[in-house]
């Protein structure tokens, strides 16, 4: 039998091994769950940025819901939006009412006129796309700050494969209405979702790893496509007739050597951010009502603050908040962790109305080395490239990081499934 094994033991990784459990996965880290882990700190349990389950594919709900016995479904998420001190209702333009009079009016002509003076060519790139769902004005106080906060390039940089379900076209009569009352918001992308009482997001996957054969503290350092061997920190080396991979793939193609000049030119050329998390315990109950809120100031930090306690039970037993705080750099920008960790901690204190010093009762940071893939307008076809050059070496790349696909939690793990029994139909041929 053909010998298969997996880099990674992230949700692709666990999806592969459930339709190949023959598979040996090599992890790097000292636990299984990639992206998805959640981190333990004095008891509560930080994700690695923002995570919720919102899947419409029920096999998955069932699965993930099935492993834990108290899960909460929240029926109606809770949005911010922060603009210049202005906390508004997610998203902005259902809710043009809660702007200043001047700035409503401009954005409703703006919105408006966008769609009466719409062609029928399609957007090109993600500045285009915003163009012409929301006009200029939203487009540039809202939609470009975050842009620049949250992928770190300039809109027009971006491409629109990555859009679907993510951001929410606009509906002119929801926006004229929202223009001039308050309504009950029912568009947003994540209305309804789930997320584990206890745990963490991580919740959902831990025991599903139990039976599966995982070596950890094993990072692959060299790659020998010819020999088929994998040579990890440890020295260790292991020969394999396919490889499934769900590291990220430059780092992968950059174990290979040598490389073929193109291909080495293709992987510098994808981009991806990193993020630091800050993470705090408020010695204050019910800090907000917010599941997660959005920043669009150029002068404070992160991009996006979560309430992992509001998500479950952490909070209502301990009478406490649990906020995080995400501040996102492109992978070749420096940055001073320490330095944006206070400054953030300061920040959050003002925008939430607690005590920097003493009402902290726990702070900490952690990096995420890689956050999420830059989906600019080069991704796509560069990506395809290097996938197809790795298919014909016996290399099969799947999830987030392994294919460089912007995508949901359900999406890696279903990736994992399809590329097993993509292999098997190969196997089977042969």
């Amino acid at each position: 039998m053909d010998d298969i094994i997996v880099l990674g033991a992230g949700l692709a990784g666990l999806g592969f091994a459930h339709e190949n459990p023959s598979a040996r996965i090599f992890e790097k880290n000292q636990h299984p769950g990639g992206r998805a882990f959640s981190c333990p700190v004095d008891g509560y349990f930080f994700d690695q940025g923002a995570h919720i389950s919102h899947t419409k594919k029920e096999d998955f709900r069932r699965l993930i819901c099935s492993a834990l016995d108290k899960v909460n479904q929240i029926k109606s998420s809770n949005v911010s939006n922060y603009w210049k001190g202005l906390w508004m209702t997610y998203p902005v333009q259902n809710h043009l009412n809660q702007l200043p009079q001047n700035q409503k009016v401009e954005a409703l002509i703006d919105l408006v006129m966008s769609h009466v003076d719409q062609n029928k060519n399609e957007a090109v790139n993600y500045l285009q796309w915003c163009q012409k769902q929301y006009g200029n004005f939203l487009t540039h106080n809202f939609y470009e700050v975050f842009t620049q906060k949250y992928w770190r390039v300039e809109m027009e940089q971006l491409a629109t494969d990555w859009l679907g379900g993510r951001l929410i076209p606009s509906l002119v009569p929801n926006i004229i209405r929202g223009a001039f009352s308050s309504q009950q918001e029912k568009q947003t992308s994540f209305n309804k979702f789930y997320y584990p009482k206890q745990g963490g997001f991580f919740a959902f996957f831990e025991s599903l790893y139990s039976e599966l054969d995982i070596q950890f503290n094993e990072k692959a350092v060299e790659l020998d496509v010819n020999k088929k061997q994998i040579t990890f920190s440890s020295g260790r080396k292991e020969s394999y007739d396919i490889l499934a991979n769900s590291i990220p793939l430059p780092e992968l193609i950059n174990m290979i050597n040598p490389i073929p000049a193109s291909v080495k030119q293709a992987v510098e050329m994808l981009r991806h951010t990193k993020l630091l998390c800050v993470n705090m315990v408020i010695s204050k109950p019910a800090l907000t009502k917010n599941h997660w809120c959005y920043i669009y100031d150029h002068d404070i930090g992160p991009a996006r603050v979560s309430f992992p306690g509001n998500l479950s039970a952490a909070s209502e037993q301990n009478e406490v908040s649990m906020l995080q705080a995400e501040i996102f750099r492109r992978d070749n920008e420096n940055w001073d962790t320490e330095s944006l960790t206070q400054d953030t901690i300061s920040q959050m204190a003002n925008m939430y109305g607690f005590d920097a010093q003493r009402d902290v009762a726990l702070a900490n940071s952690f990096v995420v080395p890689y956050a999420y893939v830059i989906s600019d307008i080069n991704r796509q076809p560069l990506v395809s490239y290097l996938l197809s050059w790795l298919r014909e070496k016996d290399v099969f790349s799947m999830g987030l990081y392994g294919k460089w696909k912007y995508v949901w939690s359900d999406v890696a793990y279903y990736s994992g499934r399809e590329t097993a029994n993509e292999i098997k139909e190969q196997l089977c041929q042969v």
